[in-house]
């Protein structure tokens, strides 16, 4: 998650228009370039790195996105900026960037790119330079080239970054393959203080790559296989991408507009206009959009879907470029908000490593004996895995909607809403969400859309995860009313969440779901007793031990898929029967181990820490046996002499292991072992990272 993201504004009333899209939005920061004068990428970079020293804020993750320009060529967004384009989700182009540049390696230093392209490429294959400037490219043909900048560098080995010899514009070329730059370059902070001295101007990618290559600083180039763009450069693209097919077979694009819309040809983008138009009737081809001016005037702006406004001086003759600083942004977002609807209540969320206590947490376990667990908030290769949007319906009916499925559901009944306790139903988990919460079937009409991006059967507390990330959306959204933003009431939804874990007839205690909705690395306890309160405190570990166990740590899927509930169906069973009192000392162990666990970490002592892990894995397999399997064990067996520790990250059974590694090299041997002997064909290794935000509102 970056510390800081900084949209570039050409002048203070494109940036005005920008705060006013982001008002109520944490950790973001629009600045406009000096002067009201456009100074070029590399001057808006240069600007903005030195207000970052004057406010004393140079330091950890920052995100730079350039959003200087005109938008000319797609008029129906010139008074927004390209940037706050809605996408199909319905949020803004600039957050589906922001998600991309998260996803790459989390480097503290700055990373630029463009506010007017989303580039979609695998972050797991992309590594930065220790040191100086490192851009990234991709290899396409010719024809991207001459459309592009190039890198210029020997072959490499793996994903290691290359040193950069030559950077090239738009080269004539006709044949051949070639390091196409995407337009993203990460500066280290040794680097970036070095640039405040630099003029405000210039291109980051012309000027600055010459500079680099005089010995300004290190220059690399990380190199990944393969990269898409969503680009939007003109209105047909803007139709193509993200217009809809009507039932008479034509293409339009209607969005922000109140006026009655009576008759569309096909081929038309209608945008922000307000009901005082009158009705919109549009021949095949044309479009319009509506401009609010001051406080009361509307400037119509009719065009052809070809007109480009840059080449062929439509903007000039319409004097639009006189015409956007007196935009009234105000007016703009109350008219889309009136025209639109309420906006859409969206929850993301982490997912969870157990490292140490787990099954302590599990009623009755934890009623009569109170549990402690120690865990991780994590994020996947890059991303957030859990996410859950609910918006507003004009009817009374509830659709459900699973991305990762493909599947989708509408219920019509409050019949349908109370049958929620089949687990194998794959909607069962939205219907006990809106049954914990209170919903009245006919009180309101939602859409809610659900997504875990990870493998099922995970071990990563992924089902109760997103039940708390769907209770706290369907509070947000039924009680505060579809506002965005605020802060996740995290005991309020996690009781819930084991109500609605007891409507499933899933059973689970409360580690997930306080895991996924708190950030980092923390120990969780409750006290023995019917009403469950969980504290959560933060482990701080030594920064240079957090480098070390990062660098040591990885996180590999089995391609086992299990049911939690099997296996702790067998534990709470062999609980309940405490043979000689056994039962009874092993969770006192897990509980005692997990304190342990944690001071460990808190000394920044990894070895103490790897015997705490193996403790639990012992443990938790002498509770249950079908913790593990033959297939566990071989994959054990196969890294044994390089692993410091090994434990499955949920229940048991399969899912994620979690392996640290008796030293950073042997951690590569281990990953090198386990994807040249691949167990399934699901295996692989998963970059993670530690996530310092927990479920959030976005």
């Amino acid at each position: 998650m970056f510390d800081l993201v900084i949209v570039t504004a050409a002048n203070r009333a494109q940036a005005a228009g920008y705060r006013a899209q982001l008002r109520g939005r944490r950790g973001f920061l629009v600045i406009p370039d000096p002067g009201d004068r456009r100074v070029g990428s590399l001057g808006a970079t240069v600007n903005a790195l030195k207000l970052l020293a004057r406010r004393g804020a140079a330091r950890g993750r920052v995100l730079v996105c350039h959003s200087g320009g005109d938008a000319k060529r797609t008029p129906a967004y010139s008074a927004m900026g390209k940037a706050f384009v809605p996408m199909p989700d319905g949020r803004p182009m600039l957050d589906h960037i922001v998600e991309a540049m998260d996803a790459l390696p989390q480097a503290p230093g700055v990373v630029v790119c463009c506010g007017d392209v989303v580039p979609r490429l695998d972050p797991a294959l992309v590594r930065f330079a220790a040191k100086g400037v490192t851009g990234v490219a991709y290899p396409d043909g010719p024809w991207q080239a001459r459309r592009h900048g190039v890198y210029v560098s020997k072959a490499g080995k793996g994903t290691a970054p290359r040193r950069v010899e030559d950077f090239l514009q738009k080269p004539a070329v006709s044949r051949g393959k070639f390091l196409v730059d995407t337009g993203i370059m990460y500066i280290d902070w040794p680097t970036a203080e070095k640039m405040r001295a630099l003029p405000v101007a210039g291109d980051i990618y012309d000027e600055f790559p010459r500079l680099l290559l005089g010995g300004f600083a290190p220059f690399a180039v990380a190199v990944a296989p393969s990269c898409e763009f969503f680009h939007i450069g003109s209105s047909r693209e803007l139709l193509k991408l993200l217009g809809r097919w009507g039932r008479k077979g034509e293409l339009t694009l209607v969005d922000g507009v109140e006026a009655k819309v009576e008759s569309l040809g096909g081929d038309n983008i209608v945008t922000n206009v307000p009901a005082s138009y009158g009705p919109v009737k549009l021949a095949k081809g044309e479009c319009l959009t509506s401009i609010p001016v001051g406080k009361s005037g509307w400037r119509h702006l009719r065009y052809r879907i070809d007109d480009s406004f840059k080449e062929d001086g439509l903007w000039e003759r319409h004097r639009l470029g006189e015409l956007m600083p007196r935009v009234d942004h105000a007016r703009l977002l109350a008219l889309r908000r009136r025209a639109n609807g309420a906006p859409a209540v969206r929850v993301t969320a982490p997912v969870r490593i157990d490292l140490a206590g787990g099954w302590s947490d599990t009623p009755p376990i934890c009623e009569i004996e109170g549990g402690a667990v120690l865990a991780a908030a994590v994020r996947l290769d890059g991303k957030r895995p859990i996410k859950v949007t609910v918006s507003p319906r004009r009817d009374r009916l509830v659709k459900v909607v699973s991305r990762d499925l493909g599947k989708s559901r509408v219920l019509r009944s409050a019949r349908e809403v109370a049958d929620h306790s089949d687990p194998g139903d794959w909607c069962c988990l939205v219907k006990a969400a809106l049954a914990v919460t209170g919903f009245r079937f006919g009180s309101a009409g939602l859409d809610i859309v659900i997504s875990a991006d990870l493998p099922k059967g995970s071990g990563m507390g992924t089902s109760s995860i997103l039940g708390a990330a769907t209770i706290a959306a369907l509070l947000q959204a039924t009680e505060v009313g579809f506002v965005r933003g605020g802060e996740i009431d995290v005991d309020r939804v996690g009781a819930l969440t084991l109500a609605l874990e007891r409507e499933m007839r899933t059973g689970g205690g409360w580690e997930d779901q306080f895991a996924g909705m708190t950030p980092g690395v923390k120990m969780m306890r409750s006290r023995s007793g019917a009403e469950q309160r969980v504290a959560v405190e933060p482990v701080a570990i030594p920064p240079k031990a957090m480098r070390e166990l990062m660098r040591r740590s990885l996180l590999f899927f089995t391609g086992q898929k299990r049911m939690a509930r099997n296996v702790l169906r067998r534990v709470l069973g062999f609980y309940a029967e405490n043979p000689h009192g056994f039962a009874k000392i092993l969770v006192g162990a897990l509980k005692a181990n997990a304190e342990k666990a944690a001071g460990a970490l808190r000394r920044g002592d990894l070895d103490a820490f790897a015997a705490c892990v193996n403790s639990y894995w012992r443990d938790k397999r002498l509770l249950d046996a079908g913790s593990t399997n033959e297939k566990v064990d071989d994959i054990v067996d196969l890294i044994r002499d390089r692993a410091a520790a090994v434990t499955l990250t949920g229940a048991g059974g399969g899912g994620f292991m979690y392996v640290l590694a008796k030293s950073p090299a042997d951690a590569r041997g281990i990953r090198m072992t386990l994807e040249r002997n691949p167990p399934s064909p699901d295996s692989r290794v998963y970059a993670f990272a530690v996530d310092d935000a927990g479920m959030r509102f976005e």
